[in-house]
Protein backbone atom coordinates (compact mmCIF):
# COMPACT_ATOMS: atom_id res chain seq x y z
CA UNK A 1 0.00 0.00 0.00
CA UNK A 2 2.74 2.50 0.94
CA UNK A 3 6.08 2.83 -0.78
CA UNK A 4 9.28 4.78 -0.21
CA UNK A 5 8.78 8.49 -0.94
CA UNK A 6 5.00 8.59 -0.31
CA UNK A 7 3.65 11.51 1.73
CA UNK A 8 1.48 10.37 4.63
CA UNK A 9 -0.54 11.89 7.47
CA UNK A 10 -0.78 10.40 10.94
CA UNK A 11 -4.23 9.38 12.16
CA UNK A 12 -3.31 9.43 15.86
CA UNK A 13 -1.26 12.65 15.95
CA UNK A 14 -0.99 15.91 14.05
CA UNK A 15 1.47 16.28 11.18
CA UNK A 16 2.69 14.41 8.17
CA UNK A 17 5.86 12.85 6.82
CA UNK A 18 7.65 10.93 4.09
CA UNK A 19 7.83 7.12 3.97
CA UNK A 20 11.45 5.95 4.24
CA UNK A 21 10.83 2.19 4.33
CA UNK A 22 8.05 -0.37 4.57
CA UNK A 23 8.52 -3.68 6.37
CA UNK A 24 5.39 -5.81 6.69
CA UNK A 25 2.74 -3.85 8.59
CA UNK A 26 5.28 -1.29 9.92
CA UNK A 27 6.26 1.89 8.08
CA UNK A 28 9.32 4.02 8.85
CA UNK A 29 8.35 7.69 8.43
CA UNK A 30 10.38 10.90 8.66
CA UNK A 31 8.12 13.69 9.95
CA UNK A 32 8.27 17.38 8.99
CA UNK A 33 10.69 18.02 11.88
CA UNK A 34 13.19 15.46 10.57
CA UNK A 35 12.43 12.81 13.20
CA UNK A 36 12.03 9.19 12.11
CA UNK A 37 9.62 6.81 13.77
CA UNK A 38 7.89 3.52 12.99
CA UNK A 39 4.12 3.50 12.58
CA UNK A 40 1.58 0.76 11.98
CA UNK A 41 0.12 0.80 8.45
CA UNK A 42 -3.40 1.32 9.84
CA UNK A 43 -2.35 4.57 11.59
CA UNK A 44 -1.27 6.31 8.36
CA UNK A 45 -3.19 7.98 5.56
CA UNK A 46 -1.79 8.68 2.08
CA UNK A 47 -1.63 12.38 1.19
CA UNK A 48 -2.90 13.04 -2.32
CA UNK A 49 -1.12 16.08 -3.72
CA UNK A 50 -2.63 18.29 -6.39
CA UNK A 51 -0.62 21.45 -7.07
CA UNK A 52 -2.58 24.66 -7.54
CA UNK A 53 -1.97 27.72 -9.64
CA UNK A 54 -2.23 30.80 -7.40
CA UNK A 55 -3.41 32.97 -10.31
CA UNK A 56 -6.31 30.79 -11.36
CA UNK A 57 -6.81 28.85 -8.13
CA UNK A 58 -7.11 25.82 -10.36
CA UNK A 59 -5.14 22.56 -10.63
CA UNK A 60 -1.95 22.64 -12.69
CA UNK A 61 -1.55 19.39 -14.59
CA UNK A 62 2.04 19.34 -15.84
CA UNK A 63 3.83 20.82 -12.84
CA UNK A 64 6.24 18.48 -11.05
CA UNK A 65 5.69 17.90 -7.36
CA UNK A 66 8.56 18.63 -5.02
CA UNK A 67 10.79 15.66 -4.31
CA UNK A 68 10.50 14.01 -0.92
CA UNK A 69 13.32 14.73 1.50
CA UNK A 70 16.03 12.15 1.81
CA UNK A 71 16.38 10.01 4.91
CA UNK A 72 19.65 11.72 5.82
CA UNK A 73 19.67 13.84 8.97
CA UNK A 74 19.18 17.54 8.38
CA UNK A 75 21.93 19.91 9.48
CA UNK A 76 19.33 22.49 10.43
CA UNK A 77 17.47 20.31 12.95
CA UNK A 78 16.51 22.22 16.04
CA UNK A 79 18.18 21.29 19.31
CA UNK A 80 14.76 21.13 20.95
CA UNK A 81 11.30 19.77 20.25
CA UNK A 82 8.24 21.99 20.56
CA UNK A 83 4.86 20.38 21.28
CA UNK A 84 1.68 22.47 21.12
CA UNK A 85 -0.91 20.92 23.45
CA UNK A 86 -3.76 23.28 22.54
CA UNK A 87 -6.58 20.86 21.88
CA UNK A 88 -7.62 22.43 18.58
CA UNK A 89 -4.15 21.54 17.23
CA UNK A 90 -4.50 17.87 18.22
CA UNK A 91 -7.87 16.82 16.80
CA UNK A 92 -10.03 17.78 13.86
CA UNK A 93 -13.34 18.32 15.71
CA UNK A 94 -12.52 19.51 19.26
CA UNK A 95 -16.15 20.13 20.28
CA UNK A 96 -16.86 16.38 20.11
CA UNK A 97 -14.88 15.62 23.29
CA UNK A 98 -15.57 15.90 27.01
CA UNK A 99 -13.14 17.82 29.21
CA UNK A 100 -11.80 14.54 30.60
CA UNK A 101 -11.21 13.12 27.11
CA UNK A 102 -9.46 16.34 26.05
CA UNK A 103 -7.11 16.19 29.03
CA UNK A 104 -6.29 12.51 28.43
CA UNK A 105 -5.45 13.20 24.77
CA UNK A 106 -3.27 16.17 25.74
CA UNK A 107 -1.39 14.10 28.32
CA UNK A 108 -0.92 11.30 25.78
CA UNK A 109 0.56 13.87 23.36
CA UNK A 110 2.89 15.02 26.13
CA UNK A 111 4.08 11.42 26.63
CA UNK A 112 4.56 10.98 22.87
CA UNK A 113 6.60 14.18 22.59
CA UNK A 114 8.85 13.16 25.48
CA UNK A 115 9.37 9.67 24.04
CA UNK A 116 10.06 11.05 20.56
CA UNK A 117 12.64 13.51 21.91
CA UNK A 118 14.33 10.81 23.96
CA UNK A 119 14.54 8.45 20.96
CA UNK A 120 15.99 11.23 18.81
CA UNK A 121 18.51 12.31 21.44
CA UNK A 122 16.88 15.73 21.84
CA UNK A 123 17.65 17.15 25.29
CA UNK A 124 15.03 19.96 25.43
CA UNK A 125 11.27 19.82 24.94
CA UNK A 126 8.96 22.83 25.06
CA UNK A 127 5.40 21.87 26.03
CA UNK A 128 2.98 24.65 25.07
CA UNK A 129 -0.05 24.27 27.32
CA UNK A 130 -1.38 27.82 27.34
CA UNK A 131 -2.50 29.77 30.38
CA UNK A 132 -6.25 29.17 30.79
CA UNK A 133 -7.25 28.14 34.30
CA UNK A 134 -4.03 26.16 34.80
CA UNK A 135 -5.53 22.66 34.86
CA UNK A 136 -3.47 21.31 31.92
CA UNK A 137 -0.25 22.88 33.24
CA UNK A 138 -0.92 21.31 36.64
CA UNK A 139 -1.52 17.86 35.11
CA UNK A 140 1.55 18.12 32.83
CA UNK A 141 3.70 19.06 35.84
CA UNK A 142 2.27 16.13 37.83
CA UNK A 143 3.14 13.79 34.94
CA UNK A 144 6.68 15.23 34.72
CA UNK A 145 7.24 14.94 38.48
CA UNK A 146 6.79 11.16 38.21
CA UNK A 147 9.53 10.82 35.57
CA UNK A 148 13.21 10.22 36.22
CA UNK A 149 16.08 11.71 34.23
CA UNK A 150 14.56 15.11 33.58
CA UNK A 151 13.99 18.50 35.05
CA UNK A 152 11.34 21.06 34.10
CA UNK A 153 10.53 24.71 34.63
CA UNK A 154 8.59 27.57 33.04
CA UNK A 155 9.79 28.18 29.47
CA UNK A 156 11.10 31.55 28.30
CA UNK A 157 8.57 34.23 29.18
CA UNK A 158 9.78 36.36 26.26
CA UNK A 159 8.93 33.59 23.79
CA UNK A 160 5.92 31.82 25.36
CA UNK A 161 4.53 34.05 28.08
CA UNK A 162 3.28 31.97 31.01
CA UNK A 163 1.87 29.28 28.74
CA UNK A 164 4.74 26.81 28.31
CA UNK A 165 6.95 24.44 30.25
CA UNK A 166 10.50 23.54 29.26
CA UNK A 167 11.74 20.01 29.94
CA UNK A 168 15.43 19.07 29.92
CA UNK A 169 16.73 15.52 29.91
CA UNK A 170 19.99 14.74 31.70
Amino acid sequence: MFKKGDRVRFLDEPGEGIVLAVEGDRVLVEDENGFTDQHAVNTLLMVQEMPFSPELNAPVKDQKLSKPRSGRPSKSRPNFLECDLHFGQLVEFPKNYSNHQKLQIQLRETEKALAKAKRAGIKRVILIHGVGQGRLKEEVHTLLERKDGLTFYDASYAEYGRGATEVQFF
